[in-house]
């Protein structure tokens, strides 16, 4: 779903009204750039600040990105967002939600989204201990990206 869509999905309602909920609860200001940001990563997990400040502009063309990077700084201490690396040396953002796993794809950066396995809270728990959240990103070829390799390594050979 385009970012700018006036038509947004249940998920991205639901992001957009519990952040304003969580930006209140914080003394915080609920501003126009708060929710187009928080609608924008709520439609494209897994960008990047450079990539939601490039959809913030289309929408909202004098956005700074010292504004975005303050923003998303505020909603990830808020819990609104969470940052994650996925093998990159920069932060990919997205809503925060139910735990899940990232399969990344080291040639072509795409990312696959994979409910969270619960035995390893299972796992956890055997041990006496208490996981509050779980963070894994799995990085290797997507399937494309495999046959592709394996094309090139045929032809080397």
């Amino acid at each position: 779903m385009d970012a700018a869509s006036p038509i947004l999905g249940s998920e991205t309602m639901s992001a957009r009204s519990d952040a304003a909920q969580l930006l209140r609860e914080a003394g915080k200001r609920v501003t126009p750039e708060r929710e187009l940001l928080v609608q924008i990563i709520a439609s494209n997990p897994h960008l990047d600040a450079m990539e939601i400040h490039q959809l913030a502009r289309e929408e909202e063309p004098r956005i700074s990105l010292a504004t975005v990077y303050r923003t998303l700084h505020l909603l990830e201490d808020l819990g609104i967002v969470r940052a994650c690396e996925l093998g990159e040396a920069h932060a990919h953002y997205e809503v925060k939600h139910d735990d899940h796993l990232h399969l990344v794809c080291s040639e072509c950066g795409r990312i696959i989204d994979l409910p969270s396995p619960q035995p390893i809270r299972k796992l956890a728990a055997a041990h006496g201990f208490h996981v509050e959240r779980i963070r894994l990103e799995l990085i290797g070829l997507c399937s494309a990206c495999a046959k592709k390799r394996a094309a090139r390594d045929e032809k080397g050979a």
